[in-house]
This record gives structure tokens, sequence and C-alpha cells, in this order.
């Protein structure tokens, strides 16, 4: 297997790091201002919009709606466009994705956005990618949704309730997964100038298409908690950290900013400053055991999982069913990853993972598979501050959410060298 090595030979890690906005957040964004022109709105100009490959993908789609359209493995620009092209009178097109894509849950929008009205085909096998979309007006009213599988497909839902005939309420059957991404679309609903209620007690979510007037003249998109969790990963791998997370909001619309409680747990202080969190080190924590819940969170699992064996922590992380459907099986690639690091690793019903933080024997500098997945090559890439090396299966992966990732990571020290 080919492979890409990178180095670190820093221990003291000073660094103001630019981090991208907000993938999650902008994703949302477009479409609500799609919704808003469809209404006859004005769309709400968006500051620091994302860079990421899956917004320029979004972006895109929506320029460009007709024909056939590759989200390649785009989940969120995939459930987003599902539903808003649904909801779209006069929209023929078909969606596709790579091979990985058409292994990912699809069927339980469908079948909620076919309750709804919308016209939605299977083009090859039943139940997966590519499908042909024919846009109407949807009637909304009482739908079901298992919110296990993805809390994108009740996202993708809410954002194009204000263009159905009556009130949506959807019923979330099942384990809610990643419900503070449910409520960022619940609030950013809000902020555009449309109504929706979250009750997670009962399952309930419910939006409408009465409008509101907004006073903002413009939205302004917050840097991304999933992409920082990268670098507190690598804070707490070295010596010493001195470190600015610019743009960074401790009162975030995003659930992932629990990052910071958790890291203040491992040992690494955060203090917010006008221009970003700046964190580092602290007092090594009493305990060298923990156990955290991914269950709303699961894009900060691999950082967490990654950083605390590095940093010898035992660690039981739960509510990680969601991860077998992410851009690679990640609790598969995690074990497999901390396996060839020389990690004992146990997992427990695909939603459990245990590690003991101890390498059992000298690490052989095998090539750690990241599976064309972003969050596994930047999470296993930081363990070069702890090892001084890595050897990674690619190195491009990151421009799904965090285009300048490279350029970042080298203000600590990573050097990404050619292929070895």
């Amino acid at each position: 297997m080919s492979s890409f090595l990178v180095e670190s030979n820093e221990s003291n890690l000073i660094a103001s790091i630019d981090l991208p906005a907000s993938k999650s957040i902008s994703n949302r964004a477009l479409i609500l201002n799609e919704v808003r022109k469809q209404l006859q709105l004005s769309p709400l100009p968006l500051l620091n919009l994302s860079g990421a490959e899956d917004t320029l993908q979004l972006q895109s789609a929506l320029a460009n709606a007709s024909g056939l359209i590759d989200i390649e493995n785009a989940g969120t620009t995939l459930r987003f466009l599902c539903a808003y092209f649904a909801a779209t009178p006069g929209i023929e097109v078909s969606l596709t994705g790579n091979d990985r894509m058409k292994e990912r849950p699809i069927q339980s929008l469908v079948s909620a956005l076919q309750a709804l009205g919308a016209n939605i085909s299977y083009l090859e096998k039943e139940n997966v990618l590519p499908i042909k979309i024919i846009g109407c007006k949807l009637k909304g009213g009482k739908v079901s949704i298992d919110a296990h599988e993805s809390s994108q497909f009740s996202s993708a839902l809410l954002l194009i309730a204000p263009l159905m005939e009556m009130p949506l309420e959807i019923t979330l059957s099942g384990k809610i997964s990643s419900l503070s991404y449910i409520q960022m679309t619940a609030q950013m609903l809000e902020n555009f100038g449309f109504n929706c209620l979250v009750n997670s007690e009962e399952g309930l979510l419910l939006a409408n298409q009465q409008k509101r007037n907004i006073a903002i003249e413009n939205y302004s998109i917050e840097a991304d908690w999933s992409s920082a969790a990268f670098f507190y990963e690598a804070a707490l791998l070295a010596d010493k950290a001195d470190i600015l997370l610019k743009g960074l909001l401790k009162n975030s619309l995003q659930g992932d900013a629990i990052l910071l409680d958790w890291m203040t747990q491992l040992g690494i202080k955060s203090f917010e400053k006008e221009d970003g969190i700046y964190l580092t080190k602290g007092r090594e924590p009493e305990e060298d055991s923990f156990s955290f819940d991914f269950t709303n969170c699961p894009d900060l699992a691999p950082a967490i999982i990654c950083a605390t064996a590095a940093a010898g922590f035992r660690l039981h992380a739960l509510g990680l069913d969601s991860l077998q459907h992410k851009e690679s099986n990640r609790l598969k690639a995690l074990q497999l990853g901390l396996e060839n690091l020389a990690y004992k690793v146990q997992k427990i019903n695909n939603s459990e993972l245990k590690h003991d933080g101890l390498q059992h024997h000298f690490y052989q500098n095998k090539s750690i598979e990241t599976y064309d997945d972003h969050r596994m090559c930047m999470a296993f890439a930081m363990f070069a501050v702890f090892q001084s090396r890595i050897k990674l299966s690619e190195v491009t992966s990151v421009k799904k959410s965090f285009p300048n990732f490279w350029q970042e990571a080298a203000k600590i020290g990573l050097k990404k060298l050619s292929k070895n």
C-alpha cells in the first residue's frame, strides 16, 4: 500500500490557526437562502462561507440544477439537495455518487419525502443511489423518520418545511443521533425568518410556512468546532502548547463546542479571546480513565479517540453507532488504525469502543489506512506530534472539510512529505 509520511519535530506548539468556516452551518444557510428566494424573500448575504469541497459541490448543484449531478461522497450535500429539489416545482434532476455514497443510508429520507408527496424514483437498485427527482409542491403534514441513521434526514426535511402547503410535523423513531445538529437547523430556521420547534423528549419536530421579519442584514458563519478538534488533539500530545484558534466561538450554534469541556477534563485550558479561543496545556488530570458519549457529536470521535490513545489515557467511547455510515466506516477505521499503532482496542456492539492508552509493542511505522476519509486523515496525522512520524495512505481527503489543513498544520510543525 502506498503511503505518505507526516513528520514533526516540535514539542512546543505556538501558533495562530485559521480554521475553516463551519460547513454544517454554511450548507444549511445556502439551502435556507434558496427557500427564501422561492418565497420571494431577499436572501441574506453570507459572510465567511465555507470553502470546503462539500459546500462548493452544494453551491454548484444549486446553480446547475438539471441533468445528472454527481455528489461523490458528500452526505450532507446529497440529503439537503434531495429534499430541496423534491420541493422545487419545475426541477428534474438525477443524483448519484461514488461507490461509498451508494452504500450510505438514503431510504428513510426518500420514503419520508414520498409520503409528503415527492416524486422520487430509484434508477438502479431500490433504496440506494442513483435517484431521479421531479420537483413539485409538497403537501406537508405528519411524517415519521428513523432518527438513528442520520440527523441530516430530519434537518433536510425541516429546511424545506416553509415550502410545503401545510405545517410539517416529524415524529422521530429510534434513538436520536446527533440531536445538536437538528437543534442547529431549528435555530437557523428561526434566524432566517421561519418557525421551528424541537421537542426532543417527545421526539417531535414542528415547522411551518409562517414567515417573520428579521432584523439582521447578513449572516456570519462561525469557525468550525469539529476542525478545531484536531488542534486540541495536537495540544494534548505536545509538551507545551499556546495555540489561538481564530474565529472560534464558545457560545456556538455547534454542538461540537462540547469539545472545550471534554478537553478541559483531559488537561487543556481554553480561554475565549476577542479573535477566537486560546488554548494551552494545564495540569495533568488526576484521572487516567475517561468516558465520553458521542451520540450528539460523532464528528469529534476520531480526534478524541486518537488523542486519548496517544496521550496514554484509557477511554470508553459510547454512542458511536452512526460512525459506520460516515465517509468511511469510522468505527472500523479507528479500530484498525489504532491496532496498527500497537494499541489494544475493544469494539462493543458497533456502538462502543475501548482502548487502554498503551502501545503494547514497538511501533513498526505501518501505513495507516484512512479510507479517503478527511477526519481519519486529520486525526491520525496528529500522531506525528506524539511519535515524530506517521504514515498515511493518503493526504488529500482533507479538502472535503478543511482545504487549508496542511498549511495550518505546518504552523505547529507538521511536515507532509512526498509519497513514500
